[in-house]
């Protein structure tokens, strides 16, 4: 009875206590007191969860999704783009919790549904017994933990056991192709200009002087291109394999834009990871022969240029540049000598970059110094460094089981089967770019595999739906 209530009510009470406390707050600005900007940043608050409750679901959610990208780690430097990272990004996603649980008691739990819960009880569990953070900044971490490891999984649930299961694929993939225009769009005007809409990275200045690095609002070149790629992946599964009508005019304005904006990134990876996606789609897809004739052209084109691409200034350093492969092969050479000497638990969740550096281990052809200036470029590897092999299985199990049956039904004709294609691909992209950089500091790339995932279970369970 008094959960309806409440879910009646919810925002003309909180739109009250936002009213209630603009008296005190008025009477500080009055009397010039102390304590005005938190009691201001109350009553922001609670205004904006007024707004967040008076949104439909869906509206709340996709809107959320498409603004995302915009607040991630560069947001962070300007005093307005940090307000967008706890208004836009944050608090959404805390509401999420609240809408989920309030859910939970008419949703099907099988043991599947457990392991991501465990794989965040874990994390915190290592956070706690292992990091002298903790205790002096306990907030920062744990606010920290949310972002980049427990976002992801709460996506998940809402998606699949919230009320975000209400929410259709077409519609959420949707998104995913915006919000990939939007970003090419960004990545575009910074190559084209040096304009970012957050202050610069630096990215643009490590590719020398006549070709820097795109990073546009995520901060990082290779999760700016982890990202596009995904929606380059998305739109060719809607075209080659019968995609909703309705998604296709934006499929081709995704690839219109996307294509060259990836390219800016210079960021091999998940640029190559993005064309065997779209490949293996082409291959198993009616346009195979397209898949052929891609191929074939992109090797003559190659072997045909490669004479001039290697006295470019370009080649020379992203492609020819051997100290940064050196200092990467030494990375993993250490990682997963260090994930032998903890195998089972780890070392504690953000570790890696301490235990790293406190080593003793050798680095072959290439100095210490540099290895340690180096942090992780394998994100599977931290994770086995930090949280060791209990950490990694409650990690990747979800994904390689939901995978598996996934991958089976997106080999049958079926109104789905574009969906399966495009969750798919754009897992693959953002896995072989996961194997050449570290995502722990981005929250984004962590929260949208889950969110890939969370489509797939749901298209493999559809007593969901």
């Amino acid at each position: 009875m008094s959960t309806a209530v409440w879910q009646r009510h919810q925002t003309p009470l909180v739109l009250v206590a936002a009213a209630t406390l603009s008296l005190p707050a008025g009477l500080l600005v009055a009397r010039s007191e102390h304590g005005i900007s938190l009691v201001l940043l109350v009553i922001v608050g609670l205004c904006g969860l007024a707004v967040m409750l008076s949104l439909p679901t869906s509206t709340l959610f996709l809107g959320w999704f498409f603004l995302a990208p915009i607040f991630q780690v560069a947001a962070e430097e300007s005093a307005l783009g940090l307000a967008g990272v706890w208004g836009l990004y944050t608090a959404p996603a805390l509401l999420f919790v609240v809408m989920t649980l309030g859910r939970l008691s008419s949703a099907t739990i099988s043991w599947l549904e457990l392991i991501p819960l465990g794989y965040v009880v874990f994390v915190l569990g290592s956070v706690v017994l292992t990091s002298e953070d903790f205790q002096s900044r306990t907030f920062g971490v744990l606010r920290a933990v949310f972002l980049t490891v427990a976002i992801g999984v709460v996506i998940y649930y809402f998606l699949t056991l919230g009320p975000g299961r209400a929410i259709s694929g077409e519609r959420i993939l949707r998104v995913l192709l915006a919000g990939g225009i939007l970003q090419a769009l960004f990545a575009l005007t910074e190559f084209a200009t040096l304009w970012t809409l957050w202050p610069s990275t630096g990215w643009q200045d490590l590719g020398g002087n006549e070709f820097g690095r795109v990073s546009g609002t995520l901060a990082n070149p290779a999760v700016t291109a982890a990202y596009i790629g995904s929606a380059i992946v998305t739109a060719v599964a809607v075209l080659a394999c019968n995609g909703p009508p309705a998604l296709r005019r934006l499929s081709i304005v995704t690839l219109v834009l996307a294509v060259p904006a990836i390219l800016t990134t210079l960021t091999r990876a998940p640029i190559f990871a993005t064309l065997v996606a779209v490949l293996l789609i082409l291959l198993v897809s009616r346009a195979r022969y397209v898949a052929i004739v891609v191929a074939l052209s992109g090797a003559i084109a190659l072997v045909t240029l490669l004479p001039t691409i290697q006295h470019s200034s370009l080649y020379e350093r992203r492609v020819g540049e051997s100290k940064s492969i050196l200092a990467r092969s030494s990375l993993q050479d250490w990682s997963i000598r260090l994930w032998k000497e903890k195998p089972i638990l780890g070392f504690g969740w953000d570790s890696f970059d301490e235990v790293k550096n406190a080593t003793q281990f050798s680095a072959g052809k290439i100095s210490t110094r540099i290895v340690r200036a180096y942090t992780s470029h394998n994100s599977y590897l931290t994770i086995l460094v930090e949280l060791g092999a209990v950490g990694f299985l409650l990690f990747a199990t979800p994904f390689v089981v939901v995978g598996l049956q996934a991958l089976a039904r997106a080999r049958l004709p079926s109104a789905d089967q574009w969906l399966f294609v495009a969750c798919l691909g754009s897992l693959l992209v953002i896995v072989m770019t996961a194997l050449t950089v570290d995502f722990r500091f981005f929250s984004i790339v962590q929260m949208l595999p889950w969110l890939l995932l969370a489509l797939l279970r749901r298209a493999t369970a559809p007593t969901w739906s």
